[in-house]
């Protein structure tokens, strides 16, 4: 009989934060989805891709990349947290490496904590490529 993993609680939102890039390195489905709030009404944004909302999209997505061959490492940088009582959104610019260490890309990444009964878990992670340093600020508004 397989045994079943007792979800981890995540006393703050560094933690859930922590673990989320934890699983993502080690890609590993069961650690990622631990990170994540069993609800459907989560989102995530991969860059270049589409809105997934529920937790079932969200794990079949992260299940697609994953199965690649490609494993990927981190590091933030110019991190900026707003905590509240029961809400975190976290904002970064996450360095991407291949496993070997040559860079991968820069992406912009947004993430969403909301404190729940079993401790801190992602609602959100939106990320995108981050735009070339030497490109210059639009001139009008974007939205």
């Amino acid at each position: 009989m397989a045994k079943v993993r007792t979800p981890p609680i995540y006393t703050t939102p560094q933690d859930a934060a922590s673990a989320f890039y934890q699983a993502f390195e080690a890609r590993d489905l069961d650690a990622m989805m631990a990170t994540w709030a069993d609800d459907e009404e989560v989102v995530c944004v991969h860059p270049g891709g589409q809105r997934l909302v529920g937790y079932d999209a969200i794990r079949n997505s992260w299940e697609q990349l994953f199965a690649g061959d490609v494993r990927l490492k981190f590091r933030l940088e110019q991190p900026i947290a707003i905590d509240t009582v029961g809400l975190a959104v976290q904002s970064a610019i996450e360095h991407v490496f291949l496993a070997d260490g040559s860079p991968r890309g820069l992406a912009v990444a947004t993430n969403v904590f909301m404190r729940t009964p079993t401790g801190w878990r992602v609602v959100c992670h939106h990320a995108s490529a981050a735009p070339p340093a030497a490109t210059p600020a639009p001139s009008g508004p974007l939205h």
